[in-house]
């Protein structure tokens, strides 16, 4: 996960092309959906698929 954009929104990017934005964590899990990877909600914070940048998955304000 990208850094917090305008509004609180941060880029999904899968292997260095963006694939959306989300404001919460179940926006993330709906995108990473959409590209066929399936996660619970509570793996968003310990999955080696994500590498959150400029604040973990609780960092959105």
């Amino acid at each position: 996960m990208h850094q917090r954009l305008e509004g609180g929104r941060r880029q999904v990017s899968v292997g260095g092309e963006m694939v959306g934005t989300a404001r919460n964590v179940a926006e993330v899990l709906a995108v990473m959906r959409r590209i066929g990877v399936h996660l619970e909600h509570e793996e968003v914070r310990t999955t080696p698929l994500i590498e959150w940048r400029g604040g973990g998955a609780d960092a959105w304000q």
